[in-house]
């Protein structure tokens, strides 16, 4: 698994993204308001642990979040679905140092974070929606962990995400790859990414685009 994640890596989202459409689906890019709060170039990948939550009123602990940090494997991706929370944070410093000592690879959020000024000097890195002082206690709390979850989408409005697949994150945004198609996408990616070298190469070199294009199929 962790060669298959390493080669998506190094070939980047936008590779993944157009093997999606050379295969004639829509690519599964998550929204485009996400974004990195990592003081570094947030790139990573790995399955997808997912927890979802909902905006309500309500008083006490959110022990269902606890729960699901304290049930976190290594090596994910914690995928954190607020379902359109407004204003409020899902976790701050303390849960990301919890989620990092449970080996979590990063997380992502399409919702609120805070304690930004921690997250930027943190090892983990952290990609969310936007930034807030306010807390989700009382306010939002998590309803679920390891299920299928909806998050914002940037070419379709929702996306739907299932445990384990795979989410793969670097500067130009996030991307999943469904686990049924993991196998698929990662040979064509591989391939593309190798085109992609030879092709830049010789642009670089002076070859005409038109030129590239008749030679490598696409550009």
């Amino acid at each position: 698994m962790q060669n298959t994640l390493n080669q998506l890596l190094t070939a980047g989202t936008a590779v993944v993204a157009d093997v999606f459409d050379s295969f004639d689906l829509v690519p599964p890019v998550l929204d485009n308001a996400l974004r990195s709060f990592h003081g570094e170039s947030a790139s990573f990948a790995g399955p997808a642990y997912t927890i979802v939550g909902e905006t309500v009123t309500w008083k006490g602990g959110d022990r269902a979040k606890l729960e699901a940090i304290d049930a976190m494997p290594a090596n994910v991706v914690a995928l954190w679905a607020s379902m359109d929370a407004k204003g409020v944070c899902c976790f701050g410093d303390l849960l990301a140092t919890a989620m990092q000592g449970r080996g979590c690879v990063g997380a992502i959020v399409d919702g609120g974070v805070r304690d930004v000024g921690f997250l930027r000097q943190f090892a983990m890195p952290v990609v969310a929606r936007y930034c807030t002082p306010a807390q989700g206690v009382g306010r939002w709390r998590v309803t679920a962990a390891q299920v299928p979850v909806q998050v914002r989408g940037a070419l379709a409005e929702w996306l739907w995400i299932n445990p384990g697949d795979i989410l793969v994150a670097d500067d130009d945004g996030v991307i999943v790859v469904p686990q049924g198609m993991l196998d698929q996408v990662t040979t064509r990616v591989v391939e593309w990414a190798n085109t992609e070298t030879g092709s830049r190469e010789e642009i670089k070199n002076g070859l005409p685009l038109l030129k590239a294009l008749e030679k490598y199929g696409h550009l």
